[in-house]
């Protein structure tokens, strides 16, 4: 009855749109009877959590500082996927992203800012590359899962950075923590007057909008979502499969990457441990709420981006601990889980019903 006024061809995008939703208000429900079992007022907890992240401008300035490196590690999960791939690799890209960024930093200090800042660009970007080529070629060529090569490499992304900072490039200066010597001031990317935001949430945007153009106007975006969407008839079609599926890994690195650049650059002045809260995780659960969707990528990403900035805040309004994040993460996460399965089930019923 619903669908009666909706055309075929929209209905698969509305149904998946509101499962999305819905499963997000699931969670939030389920969070809710958790927060009411430990004692809490999950009312409270939810207006605080909002008022944090969107109460005045220093919340909304916060917001977007946590949605720059969500965005783009979400744009990284989603060119991958548009060709049938599942880069769960890209928390180790934006670690690679940073160490390339910081090699650049550190040996070249008597750059100007014109130069030094697009040639942290460029090595972060091939960094992150470098790193998503090592599960695309054995994904390609061998048939190697790219889910578990890409997972199992984030950890060697991390603890890379901890041989750095604790080894070679440790400053001698700092006693108390382990991290590099300060940048210098060429290698710091420009923010906005008066808040972090930074120039990296300009590359989120600009590479959203490019992909939203090219996927359904291109001839490339056309073979990337058939390879996606149906491998064996775009083989079948004669389409170059494992170029497109290499390209679209490589690209998903490099974009992951810049997350890592613009932590270095722009937020940290330097690297040091610690360096994503798990933004690459987070990053791919946005791109799954999102649909895969360039636009909405840009939407989720600062939505979730408050939730991290509105538990921040939570910290010290309510004494309420981080994990509480984690939480509604995973229950959004289990519950988006259930909805696609549940929708599959209710568009094959519906085909089986229509062919009856």
């Amino acid at each position: 009855m619903f669908f009666d006024g909706i055309s075929e061809k929209a209905r698969p995008a509305l149904l998946y749109t509101a499962g999305s939703i819905g499963a997000v208000i699931l969670a939030l429900i389920l969070t809710a009877f958790f927060l009411m079992a430990v004692g809490r007022d999950p009312i409270s907890i939810y207006a605080g959590i909002w008022s944090g992240a969107f109460g005045d401008q220093f919340s909304i300035s916060e917001t977007l500082v946590a949605a720059t490196p969500i965005m783009l590690c979400a744009l990284g999960v989603a060119v991958a996927g548009w060709v049938g791939l599942m880069n769960v690799g890209v928390e180790g890209q934006l670690y690679l992203g940073a160490i390339g960024a910081t090699l650049v930093a550190l040996n070249m200090p008597n750059l100007s800012a014109w130069q030094m800042l697009p040639l942290m660009f460029v090595v972060a970007a091939l960094f992150g590359a470098s790193w998503s080529a090592v599960p695309a070629i054995l994904r390609v060529w061998l048939g190697v899962s790219e889910v578990i090569v890409s997972l199992l490499m984030n950890y060697v992304a991390i603890l890379l950075v901890e041989f750095l900072i604790h080894g070679p490039w440790q400053d001698p200066t700092s006693t108390s923590w382990p991290q590099t010597a300060a940048f210098p001031v060429t290698a710091e990317l420009p923010h906005f007057p008066g808040v972090r935001v930074h120039l990296g949430i300009c590359f989120g945007i600009v590479l959203s909008l490019f992909f939203a153009i090219l996927l359904p106007l291109t001839r490339t975006g056309f073979i990337a979502r058939v390879i996606g969407e149906n491998q064996d008839a775009a083989e079948y079609s004669h389409y170059p499969v494992w170029r497109y599926q290499l390209i679209a890994m490589l690209l998903s690195g490099a974009i992951a990457a810049l997350a890592g650049f613009g932590q270095v650059s722009a937020i940290e002045g330097r690297l040091r441990s610690g360096l994503s809260p798990g933004y690459g995780y987070t990053g791919f659960l946005v791109c799954w709420l999102a649909r895969h969707n360039p636009i909405a990528i840009i939407v989720v990403s600062i939505l979730v981006g408050g939730l991290l900035s509105g538990a921040d805040s939570l910290q010290l309004t309510a004494k309420l601990p981080f994990a509480t994040v984690n939480i509604v993460q995973g229950m959004i996460f289990f519950c988006l889980l259930a909805s696609e399965q549940f929708i599959r089930k209710l568009a094959r019923s519906r085909t089986v019903g229509a062919t009856a």
